[in-house]
């Protein structure tokens, strides 16, 4: 499969050499032989990175992640594409740039093949303009994962990433910064269903309302495995931000996430909170 992202004049684009780390699961486990692989690359000042993880020979993606590290409020992950054995992430800085260093992590939960595994993918038309994209599992299957891709190099934001609370669909709402975007872009959704695995469900935290940066995390049970985040920013008296508040979320332990969201450097004239998912499996 190829990828295509527009790359500014004079920036380079590097497919670091991969650290990867894998988390073993427990002698017994209701989703047989899950496991978390972590892909972790070098720190540079690239203007774009691309990164990859594979599951071992035999086992399948249930879960997928990706989130920078170093400079998060200037780089934002453009492309999260998950396939049956694979994740492949895309980020880049944004309109301002950086001249920090910046890392791009990828993960991967891994698992011998359960029943109904697929991928549904699901398209918008090429414009610029802000889109929200649905792709929904056939019925009795649930989500699993989802991932995107904007091709919005680093002037498109993912506002939104919602999971429906049966897990049966996830939309992702692409927004273009507040100066906007020159470019047509598309706007791909991509969900990861299977049919429903023991203790899957989905979960929620909600942010206080204010004009603040938020930090905060969502959870799994200590006894069940993460497989996937989402998030929502919501602005009030009817008002969202449309790519003013920024998201960085990652992974923490095998159980839960952590959410951070900040306003853009022109800050956002409205109290606004924010909502994050995270879908959960029995270890």
């Amino acid at each position: 499969m190829r990828f295509t992202m527009p790359l500014r004049p004079k920036l380079s684009l590097l497919l670091a050499a991969a650290t990867v780390l894998a988390v073993a699961p427990p002698a017994s486990a209701a989703v047989p032989g899950d496991e978390l692989i972590v892909s972790s690359g070098g720190w540079t000042s690239y203007h774009n990175r691309i990164g990859s993880v594979s599951c071992p020979a035999g086992k399948q993606v249930i879960g997928a992640f990706a989130y920078p590290r170093g400079n998060r409020r200037d780089v934002l992950v453009t492309a999260l594409i998950p396939s049956a054995t694979s994740v492949v992430a895309m980020a880049s800085e944004d309109e301002d740039g950086t001249d920090d260093e910046w890392g791009l992590i990828v993960e991967a939960v891994c698992a011998l093949p359960v029943p109904g595994h697929m991928i549904v993918t699901a398209s918008s038309d090429t414009t610029s303009s802000n889109k929200q994209v649905r792709a929904t599992c056939p019925p009795g299957k649930k989500l699993l994962t989802a991932g995107w891709n904007t091709q919005g190099a680093g002037q498109v934001h993912v506002n939104q990433i919602a999971q429906s609370a049966d897990l049966a669909s996830v939309a992702v709402t692409g927004m273009e910064d507040p100066d906007g975007y020159a470019r047509d872009w598309r706007l791909t959704t991509y969900a990861v269903c299977s049919d429903p695995l023991p203790g899957q469900e989905m979960r929620t935290a909600t942010s206080v309302v204010d004009r603040s940066d938020k930090l905060f995390d969502v959870r799994c049970e200590s006894d069940q495995r993460r497989l996937s985040a989402g998030w929502s920013f919501i602005g009030t008296a009817g008002v969202s931000p449309a790519g003013q508040v920024l998201p960085t979320i990652w992974g923490s332990g095998t159980s839960w996430f952590e959410l951070q969201a900040w306003e853009d450097d022109d800050g956002f004239a409205h109290d606004w909170y924010a909502i994050a998912r995270v879908v959960c499996v029995d270890r």
